[in-house]
């Protein structure tokens, strides 16, 4: 996905299905449910919702599993870092994972 365009991308409707399946599948792993209500119109904004707390809490208290998350849904170090070192870090690394 095109990291540059994201609003292009929330706007079909497939790339917003698969995106929430793979958000899903990955914070499974870690026994973190999130919920989608399948709806493809209001997925960003539920997913985001649902993530931001769990980056914010994982980020703060399981430094281990938080980088381990990130190496599962494939951020790379160099972004991250980016990311780390700008304001509000915790809805930057939201939109770039979504």
């Amino acid at each position: 996905m095109n990291r540059l365009q994201p609003e292009k991308y929330r706007q079909d409707l497939e790339i917003v299905r698969l995106t929430a399946e793979q958000v899903i599948r990955d914070l499974g792993v870690f026994g973190i449910e999130i919920a989608f209500s399948g709806n493809p119109y209001t997925a960003y904004e539920e997913l985001e919702k649902q993530l931001q707390p769990v980056f914010k809490r994982m980020y703060e208290q399981d430094t281990a599993s938080f980088q381990a998350l990130l190496y599962r849904i494939d951020l790379e170090e160099k972004q991250y870092r980016k990311l780390l070192a700008g304001p509000d870090f915790i809805s930057r690394l939201t939109a770039a994972v979504l």
